[in-house]
C-alpha cells in the first residue's frame, strides 16, 4: 500500500517494457516512476503533447503494480476525464486502467517523436569549438577581455545560427525570384 501522497497503477508487461525502454533511451539510470514525473512535467510545460498513435498493446500477462506520486495519478485521472471519448473511439477503451495503458503508450511514442527533432551531440563533436576558442584567445590576448568558454560558445553559436538564418532567407528569396515569370507580366 503506498504511503500518503502516493498511488499505485497496474501495468501489463508490454507497457512496463515500453516504460523501461523509454527510461533507458531518454533518462538512463532513472527510477521508472521518476520518468513518469519528468514526462508529465514536460507535457505540462508544452515541450510536446500526447498525440494519438496507431498502437496495439499486448494485454497478455499479469498486471504489475507501480507506485507513482499522487500528482501523476491526478494528472492521469484528469486526462481520462478529458480524453475518455476519443480513446474509446480509437482504442475501444472502457475503463481507467485500459485508458492509462494506452495514454502512457501514447505518451512514450510522443516523447520519441519529439526527440526525433532533437540534435544529439557528443562531447567529441565540440572539439572544433574548443579549437575556435583557443584561436580566439590567442588572437585577442591584448585587445579584449577574454570571456569564459561558455560565454564564447553562446556568442559563437548565436552568430552561426544568425548566419544560417540569413542564408535560409537568401535561398528562399532566390528560389522565389527564380520562379517568378517576369516575361508574362502585364503592364498597366
Amino acid at each position: 500500500m503506498p504511503g500518503n501522497g502516493y498511488s499505485t497503477i497496474g501495468l501489463k508487461p508490454d507497457l512496463l517494457a515500453r516504460l523501461q525502454n523509454t527510461t533507458n533511451t531518454h533518462y538512463p539510470g532513472m527510477f521508472l516512476p521518476s520518468t513518469l514525473i519528468i514526462m508529465m512535467n514536460e507535457v505540462k510545460r508544452g515541450y510536446y503533447s500526447v498525440s494519438l498513435h496507431n498502437i496495439k498493446l499486448d494485454s497478455s500477462g499479469r498486471y504489475n503494480s507501480i507506485t507513482i506520486r499522487l500528482d501523476v495519478d491526478d494528472w492521469l485521472k484528469k486526462n481520462y476525464k478529458e480524453l475518455k471519448e476519443r480513446y474509446e473511439q480509437k482504442y475501444n477503451v472502457k475503463c481507467f486502467t485500459t485508458f492509462t495503458s494506452y495514454f502512457l503508450a501514447n505518451l512514450f511514442e510522443s516523447k520519441h517523436d519529439a526527440q526525433n527533432h532533437v540534435i544529439r551531440l557528443k562531447e567529441s563533436d565540440f572539439e572544433w569549438l574548443q579549437e575556435e576558442y583557443m584561436k580566439f584567445k590567442n588572437d585577442s590576448e591584448l585587445k579584449y577581455s577574454i570571456p569564459s568558454f561558455e560565454k564564447f560558445v553562446d556568442g559563437y553559436l548565436n552568430e552561426l545560427l544568425n548566419k544560417i538564418k540569413a542564408a535560409k532567407e537568401i535561398l528562399t528569396l532566390t528560389y522565389f525570384s527564380s520562379n517568378l515569370d517576369l516575361k508574362n507580366t502585364k503592364k498597366n
